[in-house]
């Protein structure tokens, strides 16, 4: 019985290798497109506005039709539901000053960067606290009463009843889930 050679019997196992690794990436390609063929097909997609918003690890994500890409963190599903009032929050680009007021200890900073995201606020924004704490050491304390005179504030916080107002030059948004107020507001702008 005659063997082959070790030269050719470790090209035949490279071959080989080489084939399964081939079959194996197509098998990839293929489950992931079957996937996003599925997706488009109700799971993990939803349609809002005329905008078709699919679900990625970073959000709901969706194009408009000249191409700009928009991502919210909330599934449109759940924003149909929502209602928030109309506020012309471009008012807040009227003023020489914004202050955007917060409170450190609640749940606002994503809500806030989901604003400061999609709506283009003008003047100059100066973070501040709303109540004195540890946190707020090198922050000015400000809420609705300290607008006017030029200056707009931006209030942000948590509590059990959503509001969006604008009155006396100070923007409020406030509920539970503000990533969720704030997406709405930011929806109702774009559609």
């Amino acid at each position: 019985m005659k063997t082959k050679p070790a030269k050719l019997e470790k090209k035949s196992r490279k071959k080989l290798y080489i084939g399964l690794l081939g079959i194996m990436i197509i098998a990839i390609m293929v489950g992931s497109a079957l996937d996003l063929w599925k997706s488009e097909d109700g799971e993990g997609a939803y349609e809002y506005k005329g905008l078709t918003f699919a679900q990625t690890d970073a959000g709901w994500i969706a194009f408009k039709p000249d191409g700009t890409q928009i991502l919210i963190m909330t599934n449109p599903a759940e924003l149909a539901n929502l209602t928030v009032p109309y506020v012309n929050i471009d008012k807040l680009n009227a003023y020489s000053k914004v202050y955007v007021a917060f409170n450190p200890k609640e749940r606002v900073r994503t809500a806030m960067n989901e604003f400061f995201r999609f709506i283009d606020v003008q003047p100059l924004t100066v973070p501040a606290c709303t109540e004195d704490n540890e946190q707020c050491a090198d922050m000015p304390i400000k809420d609705c009463k300290d607008a006017g005179s030029g200056v707009g504030v931006l209030l942000f916080r948590e509590a059990n009843q959503t509001e969006i107002s604008f009155n006396n030059d100070c923007l409020v948004i406030q509920g539970k889930d503000l990533t969720k107020v704030v997406d709405k507001i930011v929806m109702e702008r774009i559609a």
